[in-house]
Formats: C-alpha cells, structure tokens, sequence
C-alpha cells in the first residue's frame, strides 16, 4: 500500500519536455496511464486520481498541467512520475501534502533533476 498525497498544488510549470516512452519506463503494466485523446489535439493521461495534460511532439510529450493525489498516487509518483521527470528538461514546482498532512513536501524539477524539499511549518 502506497503513502498517498492528499493534496497537490502546482506552482509553476515551465516547458516541461520529456520523450513520451518515460511515462512507460516501470514494467508495471498496472501502473501505466491511459491517454485520452482530447478533441483540441491535445491529450490527457490518467489514472485514479492522477491527471497529466499536454501535447505529443514527435516522440516528446510537451506538460501543460499535472495533477496527482487521492488513492495511489504515491505508486503513481514515485514509479511514473519522478522516472519520467528524470528524463525531462524544463521546471516544475509543486507543493504536495501526504497523508492527512503528515508531511508537506516542496516538489522541485529542473531539467530532469528532482528534489523533495520538507517544509516545516
């Protein structure tokens, strides 16, 4: 059972850039999202609560918007997310808080290196 976020709050996103065959990399087949056609040319990957938006450019997924909480999105983030983001150029800031607010974690991404920061309140 996964350590899950209970609230995810983006803070910034910037060209997030990263090859689409990231977002497959865990062998997990379970694990891997649905991607939705939406009718804008854009797409949507999903799974439980987890919602990754943006547009395919050749083999790369350019992010638009992420979202990810609720039931297992810790799995979610640690074996699809963070792999994906390893591989991606680009900033990302989220702030996530886990499990009922247990812990509150800053969410930095910057071209492809990633770190957890705890914030103290």
């Amino acid at each position: 059972m996964s350590y899950n976020i209970d609230t995810f709050m983006l803070k910034e996103l910037s060209d997030i850039k990263f090859p689409l065959a990231s977002l497959y990399k865990n062998p997990r087949k379970d694990l891997h999202l649905e991607m939705i056609n939406n009718d804008d040319g854009t797409v949507t990957f999903t799974k439980m609560g987890t919602k990754i938006d943006g547009k395919i450019l050749d083999d790369n997924f350019q992010m638009t918007g992420v979202s990810c909480y609720g039931e297992g999105s810790g799995t979610i983030m640690s074996k699809v997310i963070e792999p994906a983001l390893k591989d991606s150029t680009g900033r990302l800031v989220a702030v996530c808080i886990w499990e009922g607010g247990d812990c509150i974690d800053r969410l930095e991404v910057n071209d492809g290196d990633i770190k957890w920061v705890n914030i103290e309140l």
